[in-house]
């Protein structure tokens, strides 16, 4: 399974640790699923807090779904302007894993993916060690 490092807004994450957002709005996908997502709080200098599984994501082009937007915890009018003309995907959260809280996980750093800084929406990494 293919691992990303996203980079997520941290009322979002904290709303996808809690299980109430259960779709990641996305305007770019990968390739290859099921995928793995590690979650990089924006502004919090590189801290991976989370992650989940993505199994099948879905793509919506050219009209935006309201139950999907609705589980991605945004407005519609701003689902609406973040897509614009092109399409958007929304990943469905599953298997997510809150570092903090779960025993046995740590809060991890993107250095230990060998990056310097988070990806600008996410970026291919390899599990480095393994």
């Amino acid at each position: 399974m293919k691992t990303i490092i996203a980079t997520i807004k941290e009322g979002h994450l904290s709303n996808i640790r809690s299980g109430k957002k259960t779709n990641e709005m996305r305007k770019t996908c990968p390739k290859e699923t099921p995928f793995r997502v590690l979650c990089c709080q924006s502004q919090s200098g590189g801290r991976i807090l989370a992650e989940f599984v993505v199994r099948e994501p879905a793509r919506c082009l050219p009209r935006i779904y309201p139950v999907e937007v609705m589980k991605a915890c945004i407005p519609m009018s701003v689902a609406e302007a973040y897509a614009g003309d092109g399409q958007v995907w929304f990943w469905d959260v599953t298997d997510m894993i809150d570092y903090c809280s779960t025993p046995g996980y740590k809060v991890r750093h993107i250095s230990e993916f060998g990056l310097s800084r988070p990806p600008q929406s996410w970026c291919y990494v390899e599990e480095l060690g393994r």
